[in-house]
Formats: structure tokens, C-alpha cells, sequence
């Protein structure tokens, strides 16, 4: 699957949610055995980067890997025959994270109505770590996130307080890097690259779009389940399969503010960028 927010519609920072119809809730394709077996050595290999879980967010927990238990067989069957074996050692998160590509968030709703993450399974951020976020709110756990507070700060709090458990949404959330490692916490610094001049077409194959098709589905325990599938992809194969690619994602681009580019580093990629798109400033 591929998604291509980057339209040529000027960049904004919006919520841009959509109802889901609740059979397309959770993707897979050809990379999913790959995926989980990169899951599974993270929570090996990196855990406290990656699993983070506070007693508040265990019923939550558990009702996501309910839910994925009962829908997975349902929607693909081939891929998942029941029943789902279950591993009772592991945190029921844990568990429901080794089932699908997504990573998995669980917000949990706080007496001061602020909204916060109490469990989540996270193997593939981009460029920001877990320990920061677990038992902060959606306003601090935005906070870097350029012209949030004033733009949807608010309004995403009303949101989550909306959800019901039959009116799921998703929305998508993009990116321009220059790795395709799905594992990329914050420390995770630009590639120092020589540029090689006029060399537009290695430019374009060695960085990559990354998209993230986010769900947002109420519990009945009270919480919000948040899921994060992420796709990566280099310009170079998207400029072949969408012609119109190129210039759309220039057009985006070019109209961010200078606060976004910082936040998103795209600053060592921006001269490139203008050159390989032909839209310039």
C-alpha cells in the first residue's frame, strides 16, 4: 500500500481524520514476516526503547489483543487459521504487536481530561523515543511538534473524548528522510553524504518517503487504541509508478514553514529537494 499526502496541496498541520470502515483497520503485505521478526529482536535487543506499559494502560491492553485475536482470523484467514496461540509470558501489547506490522499506542484518559499514552509498543518511530512520551499527555507529547499547540492542540483532546467504540478513524501522517530504517529513534542523525553535483538520480534513490496510516479506535475500557503502520518508499520508485509525484511533493514542501523544516531536518536535503522537484522558493 501506498499513500501520497503530499498532493501539491500547501502543507498544513491538521488532525485530517477520516471514518474507517472497521475491515480495513489493519494492513498487512509481502513484508510482514520480515517485519515481526525485526519487532521481536528490538523488544530482544532494544526493549526499553520500544515497550514501555504503565499499570493504567493494562485493560487497554488486553482489549487490543481481544480485538486483534478476534478480527485477524475474520479478515485473513489464510494468514491467521484460529486460534491465535498466545504467549500468557509476555504483556498482552507485547503480544498483540507480534501479531501485525503496526506498532500499537494505548491513550488513556486522565481526571484532569487530558488524554495520556500508558502502554504502547513502538518498533518503528520516526525519529522520536518512547521513554519521552510514556505518562505524558497528547500536549507534551506534541510539544515539539511545530504550530500544534496553537493549531489542533485543543481540538485533538475533543476528538479523543469523542470517539465511541463503533466510529474508528484513521489519517495519515508523512515524512522525507534520507534512510529507509524503519527503526529510526531520535538519535538517528542524517547520513553524512557527499553530494555528488548535478547527480539528481541518486539523490532521488537514496532518500525515501515515509508515510504512516494512523487508527484511532475507542475501547470500551475507556481508552483510545492508536495504531501506526508505517510504509517507506524512495523517490526514485515513486517518481516511476506516479508520474505526478515529483512536482506535488515540491509544491508541499516548498510551502512549509521554516519551523517545520527544522523540526523535520529536512534542512541538509532542502537545496536537493527543490533541485530534484524543479519547484524552488
Amino acid at each position: 500500500m501506498t499513500y501520497l499526502p503530499a498532493n501539491g496541496s500547501p502543507f498544513t498541520v491538521s488532525m485530517g481524520m477520516r471514518a474507517m470502515d472497521p475491515d480495513e483497520w489493519i494492513e498487512i503485505d509481502e513484508h510482514l514476516d520480515t517485519e515481526l521478526a525485526q519487532k521481536r529482536e528490538l523488544l530482544r535487543t532494544n526493549r526499553k526503547q520500544v515497550f514501555a506499559a504503565l499499570d493504567e494502560g493494562l485493560a487497554g491492553s488486553q482489549e487490543t489483543l481481544r480485538k486483534l485475536i478476534e478480527f485477524l482470523p475474520q479478515r485473513f484467514p489464510d494468514r491467521f487459521p484460529e486460534p491465535i496461540a498466545i504467549d500468557p509470558d509476555l504483556h498482552p501489547l507485547e503480544q498483540a504487536s507480534l501479531l501485525v506490522q503496526e506498532d500499537l499506542v494505548v491513550m488513556s484518559p486522565a481526571p484532569d481530561g487530558h488524554w495520556v499514552l500508558t502502554a504502547a509498543c513502538v518498533c518503528f518511530p520516526s525519529r522520536w523515543d518512547l521513554l519521552d512520551k510514556v505518562g505524558e499527555n497528547l500536549h507534551s507529547i506534541h510539544g515539539p511538534v511545530p504550530h500544534y499547540e496553537e493549531r489542533i492542540g485543543y481540538a485533538t483532546d475533543a476528538m479523543f473524548s469523542k470517539f465511541t467504540p463503533d466510529r474508528p478513524g484513521w489519517r495519515i501522517n508523512w515524512t522525507v528522510l534520507d534512510s529507509p530504517d524503519l527503526f529510526q529513534p531520535s538519535g538517528t542523525g542524517r547520513k553524512a553524504r557527499a553530494r555528488e553535483s548535478g547527480n539528481l538520480d541518486s539523490f532521488a534513490a537514496n532518500t525515501y518517503f515515509r508515510s504512516e496510516r494512523q487508527t484511532l479506535w475507542a475501547l470500551t475500557t475507556g481508552d483510545v487504541l492508536f495504531t501506526i503502520r508505517t510504509y517507506v518508499n524512495s523517490l526514485h520508485e515513486l517518481d516511476l509508478r506516479f508520474p505526478e509525484f515529483r512536482v506535488n511533493l515540491g509544491k508541499t514542501m516548498i510551502t512549509s514553514s521554516e519551523q517545520t523544516q527544522d523540526y523535520k531536518g529536512w534542512g541538509p536535503i532542502w537545496d536537493d529537494i527543490q533541485a530534484w522537484t524543479g519547484v524552488h522558493q
